[in-house]
């Protein structure tokens, strides 16, 4: 798990089990001045939010096609222990996207591979 702290965007929580999808994406969001914290699992994921007091304003949780079910479960059990977390769902295929879209905000969400620009205006859309 790795954080870094760049200004007064909002701190993000990126759950991404492909290490080079997160951490293109972790790298771009940095450069753009947000904080990012990392997680490569679900596991990983819920042993930080259970432990951590560090204000988090959006997590962005991937969700593998093969193991979609652990996705959706994640972004339930964020909302569910952490209520003012903002749930932004990533997904390989628009159908599992558009089922989120009782467990996020506003879904469907994004596509996988992540589209940089596209990534930061739903940010800018869940901090409005």
């Amino acid at each position: 798990m790795a954080a870094s702290s760049l200004g007064t965007e909002p701190s993000i929580f990126l759950v991404e089990g492909e290490v080079l999808a997160r951490a293109a994406i972790a790298s771009y969001l940095r450069e753009c001045g947000h904080r990012v914290i990392e997680a490569s699992s679900e596991r990983e994921a819920r042993d930080f939010v259970s432990s951590t007091d560090l204000n988090i304003d959006i997590a962005i949780c991937a969700v593998p096609e093969a193991q979609s079910a652990s996705g959706f479960e994640l972004a339930r059990w964020i909302r569910s222990e952490k209520p003012n977390i903002r749930v932004l769902l990533a997904a390989t295929v628009e159908k599992t996207a558009k089922l989120a879209a009782d467990i996020c905000e506003e879904g469907p969400h994004l596509r996988r591979p992540y589209e940089p620009q596209a990534l930061l205006d739903w940010i800018k859309r869940l901090r409005a």
